[in-house]
């Protein structure tokens, strides 16, 4: 009788985690792509699944760095801290040599930006104490005060070595580092849920318009960070290690892809100790005493700046070659010690502190938040390959296993700096090709608009005495009784009065005016005035008010009366780019041999401040727009509003602003005929009437911050835009 053969067994196919990450990461942003919008909730389930991997790091911190110093005798100990230690410095010279060397990508440009109020706001100050020094361990790490729990935890992890009867705490850290790695394990099956979530909101509701403007930071972070996380970081490790660069991808997708996905390291650790664990077993390079280290290492380098946190400082050199004041290179090697030391904290802290010591204006900050979340998932996978490299490095030395003939060294210096050849001059000439170099910074500001809900007519002719009729003081009632609200203006007073590109009169004060006219329910007739005979035109009737951001003074108050402040400004000097560091200190003015400064208003300053700067020379013009167009050598600099020159910067870029001081304010508001004090009162109750209804800080976010001065249309989608399933 024959012998029946037994089925085989068939081999379940499974995916990898890794594959799970990067299939959810795709079907998110196809998902995201097809409905838009609709799918922008779906970043509540991506937040939850992160929150949940997060729970179980901060205990594994302490647990692994506790039971693995605890394990160490002292010369291991001591090695171990010295070689990592030198192994991070290095990597971090590595990766500031391919930070510094990105800009040369930059095409040339000029450019400008609206004002931003961090141009002239201090950054708030690092608690380096709270941050480092674990005054209450528990406080630490309810706060997430990672540097200062690994602190304790080492400092108790060293009191651990030489003890004796040590064993029931070893074992009772490393039963329940066990236990919290079988979480983090079990929460990973979970976490494609959560990328497919986050990747489909991202993906949804992030419109590539608003970052057309970054589009040179973006192209070339994202260049450098793949050529750090891909090449650079793999390919050293690859040459001095035993760990091919294969290996070194294939062990680290499924981290890259994860910290891509969530923008988030933190949750990786547990991952990446696992990872350089086995690839080590794998090759016969690792005993038990280099896996406790790895325990240790990873939770340690953590908690300092990596190489992907070191890429912020990037934006920085942007900012200068944005606004046309490139970084020069004897600033380089502060900006770099005093960044790396800035990145120990947040890094919306260290870029404002960087922008200022490079006496950058911090006009592009706002941009650099805006652009944060993509570029936080580059440099996501940038940290997360800088751990794999320091461990693998760190424990190749420990284990004696690390190639030390110079052939190894040269191959990773040749392979290095050839990569960044090709990257720099590909990504130049590419840049040149496909970026539009002649930009023009006015088209937003020269495009803006008033709603124009009040009938109005504008005159261009400024009164001439003798000529223009003198009227008799209008107050409220009369104004209504004729039904015209005149109102003077100054021409070419941006951003508050001013012609469009189609030749339309607007402007903040244009747009408060329409307001005033609509609440009284009149029409508005505007009027130009020249600089200084606004007090002589509301005598002699020629209009009502003027609201043209008038500076009020102790001069001005003497010859007519002014409403309640609309806005505080703040006073600034305006020259050409490559002088605004120059001309950024006021010793740095003094010691000038000559200098000529151009003003249009504030008389009264200008008296004061001159005995102050005996080699400066002050000269008055009628019109802000004299300076811009000035013959060469003219004027060095222009007294002006910071919020007034970052707006005229708009029309010449290779114009930038100093903010000498940032406790130089000024108010600003309207004016009426001394003896108009029954419409003084209420222009009075009507400015702090719109400043509560937030009419004033409406006004102000577009016309002054160019909030909304460029219109969002909704995010394009195929269920919309293409099947037009759905309406509009």
């Amino acid at each position: 009788m024959a012998e029946t053969a037994e089925p085989r067994d068939k081999k379940k196919f499974t995916l990898s985690n890794s594959a799970q990450m990067m299939l959810a990461l795709l079907f998110g942003v196809i998902t995201g792509l097809f409905f838009g919008e609709m799918v922008g909730w779906m970043s509540i389930i991506g937040n939850s699944v992160i929150l949940l991997m997060q729970m179980t790091v901060f205990p594994y911190i302490v647990v692994s760095l506790v039971g693995g110093i605890g394990r160490l005798s002292k010369q291991n100990a001591g090695m171990l801290f010295r070689e990592a230690g030198l192994i991070m410095v290095l990597l971090w010279l590595v990766g500031m040599l391919v930070i510094l060397i990105t800009p040369l990508m930059f095409p040339v440009v000029e450019s400008a930006s609206f004002f931003s109020s961090s141009s002239v706001e201090a950054p708030p100050p690092i608690d380096y104490f709270k941050m480092y020094i674990p005054a209450n361990p528990f406080e630490s790490m309810a706060d997430g005060a990672v540097p200062a729990m690994v602190v304790f935890s080492i400092a108790l992890g060293f009191a651990l070595i030489g003890m004796k009867d040590k064993e029931p705490v070893l074992n009772f850290m490393s039963i329940t580092a066990e236990s919290l790695s079988r979480i983090t394990q079990g929460l990973i099956k979970i976490l494609p849920i959560g990328i497919f979530a986050m990747s489909a909101s991202a993906a949804g509701t992030m419109g590539v318009e608003e970052f057309a403007s970054l589009q040179v930071y973006l192209i070339s972070y994202f260049v450098m960070c793949g050529v750090l996380a891909f090449w650079i970081l793999p390919w050293i490790v690859a040459s001095l290690t035993p760990v091919g660069y294969v290996d070194m991808l294939r062990i680290s997708r499924a981290a890259l892809v994860t910290a891509f996905a969530t923008g988030n390291v933190f949750i990786i650790l547990p991952v990446i100790i696992e990872e350089c664990k086995g690839i080590l077993k794998e090759k016969d390079s690792l005993d038990d005493e280099g896996a406790n280290m790895i325990d240790i290492l990873v939770p340690i380098a953590y908690s300092f700046p990596n190489i992907g946190k070191l890429t912020v400082i990037l934006f920085v050199l942007f900012a200068g070659w944005f606004s046309g004041k490139p970084v020069d290179l004897a600033s380089m090697p502060s900006l770099g010690i005093s960044g790396l030391l800035a990145l120990f904290g947040s890094v919306y802290v260290a870029i404002p502190f960087m922008l200022e010591l490079v006496h950058l204006p911090g006009d592009l900050f706002q941009l650099f938040v805006m652009a944060g979340f993509i570029t936080g998932k580059f440099g996501s996978m940038v940290a997360v390959m800088n751990l794999f490299a320091l461990t693998l490095l760190s424990i190749a030395v420990f284990q004696k296993v690390l190639k030390r003939e110079p052939q190894h060294w040269l191959r990773m210096a040749l392979g290095s700096l050839a990569i960044l050849l090709v990257v720099v001059v590909g990504g130049r000439l590419g840049m040149g090709l496909f970026i539009d170099q002649n930009a023009n910074t006015s088209e937003i500001i020269a495009n803006m608009k008033v709603a124009d809900n009040v009938p109005k007519t504008v005159s261009r002719q400024f009164p001439v005495e003798g000529k223009t009729p003198v009227r008799a003081i209008a107050d409220l009632h009369e104004i209504k009784k004729r039904g015209v609200l005149r109102v003077g203006y100054r021409p070419s007073n941006v951003p508050f009065s001013y012609y469009n590109n189609n030749a339309d009169l607007v402007g903040f004060d244009i747009a408060m005016a329409e307001e005033l006219a609509g609440d009284i329910g009149v029409s508005i007739e505007f009027v130009p005035f020249k600089q200084g005979k606004v007090a002589e035109a509301l005598d002699k009737g020629y209009f009502d008010i003027a609201m043209s951001g008038l500076a009020v003074n102790v001069d001005n108050m003497q010859e007519m009366n002014f409403s309640y402040p609309v806005m505080t400004l703040n006073r600034s000097l305006v020259t050409v780019d490559h002088r605004v560091k120059e001309l950024g200190d006021i010793e740095s003015i003094r010691k000038l041999e000559s200098l000529t400064i151009a003003y249009v208003e504030h008389e009264g300053l200008i008296a004061d401040i001159k005995p102050l700067f005996p080699k400066v020379n002050f000269k008055a013009i009628t019109n802000y727009k004299h300076f811009f167009k000035q013959k060469p050598g003219s004027y060095d600099a222009l007294i002006i509003s910071a919020e007034a020159g970052s707006a005229w910067t708009l029309f010449y870029p290779d114009f930038g602003v100093a903010i000498l001081n940032r406790e130089a304010k000024y108010p600003v508001a309207y004016a009426v005929a001394w003896e108009n004090t029954g419409l003084l009162r209420f222009i009075d109750n009507w400015v702090k009437l719109k400043s509560v209804e937030g009419v004033i800080d409406k006004h102000y976010n577009y016309w002054i911050l160019g909030r909304g001065a460029v219109e969002n249309e909704a995010r394009w989608s195929i269920i919309k835009d293409v099947l037009q399933w759905v309406e509009s």
